[in-house]
């Protein structure tokens, strides 16, 4: 009798990005609303005219995988709610609204959690958020799901699938050693994003969560064209090794890549206080794997 269930069945050996493909692989959006789906940042669906473009995320974050027990209340709501506004930022869109849901032991505190909510309040009001709603459910451990509507007005959002030969690669900040306390109280790039796609300074562009080792491949593959990287340029937290840039994850800055006309202006005119760094360019090959065979990112369901 033959198993149903074979060793490339498992989540272990499918990860993340496989697991996606088995369960989303066969969906066939209507393209006549439907600029992007699964396999971005964000979904993009074409709003009220030419040069408008609503941009749709949803998120989550769950106790012993994005945060501990011990973890300050507060930052746990930011967190929530910044997660899905990183993605907004890697397509250059401003939200607009969101519902949040809650899920909760039985036995949780009502004090913790009205703390969670005031940080996710807290970071709503800063960047100009609509909390319009949400649901909540009994659950084994305590989860926030945040749905993050948000739009491209009289501009197109960035994708990542734009990049191409000669285009440099660039990151904002700084990578590695997030999981001391970046992971809990970054600042999404949101005016960068937007201020990039507006410009049409970014070819292609993500968010850098899981780790430049698997997120930079997520880049190439949705281009179709291998990177060649400057080790040594990579900007890295104090004390973070190239290895942890790679692996670590949960940077939330922005990965993008300009063309070569472009690099000069986007040097120049980069109004920011965050750090701008080019760390390689897209090569004239064709991309042929998703990883890099020296680090890899963080992924929820591979044995490292």
């Amino acid at each position: 009798m033959s198993s149903l269930r074979s060793s490339s069945d498992s989540l272990a050996a499918l990860g993340e990005a496989g697991l996606l493909r088995v369960l989303t692989g066969k969906w066939k959006p209507n393209r006549a609303r439907v600029i992007t789906g699964a396999g971005d940042d964000c979904a993009v669906l074409r709003g009220e005219g030419k040069n408008h473009f609503l941009v749709f995320k949803t998120d989550a974050v769950s106790e012993d995988v994005h945060f501990t027990p011990q973890a300050p209340p507060g930052w746990i709501g930011h967190k929530a709610l910044a997660r899905a506004l990183s993605d907004l930022a890697a397509m250059g869109a401003i939200p607009l609204a969101a519902v949040i849901t809650l899920g909760v032991p039985a036995n949780e505190s009502v004090r913790r959690l009205r703390a969670i909510y005031r940080g996710l309040e807290r970071t709503a009001k800063r960047y100009g958020v609509d909390l319009v709603g949400g649901e909540t459910i009994r659950a084994r451990q305590l989860f926030l799901n945040v749905a993050l509507l948000g739009e491209c007005r009289g501009y197109r959002p960035v994708l990542r699938s734009g990049a191409r030969p000669g285009d440099s690669i660039f990151v904002t900040g700084k990578l590695g050693g997030a999981q001391v306390r970046h992971h809990l109280t970054f600042k999404p790039r949101l005016v960068e994003g937007k201020w990039l796609a507006r410009n049409g300074l970014a070819s292609a562009m993500m968010d850098l969560s899981d780790g430049l080792g698997a997120d930079l491949p997520r880049l190439m593959a949705a281009s179709g064209f291998e990177a060649q990287l400057d080790l040594a340029a990579i900007p890295r937290r104090p004390g973070a090794t190239v290895k942890a840039a790679f692996e670590d994850g949960e940077d939330y800055e922005l990965l993008f890549t300009t063309r070569p006309f472009h690099v000069k202006t986007l040097k120049k005119g980069w109004p920011f206080g965050v750090s701008l760094r080019c760390i390689g360019i897209i090569s004239h090959c064709r991309v042929k794997s998703e990883h890099f065979a020296f680090a890899h990112g963080f992924d929820h369901f591979k044995q490292r």
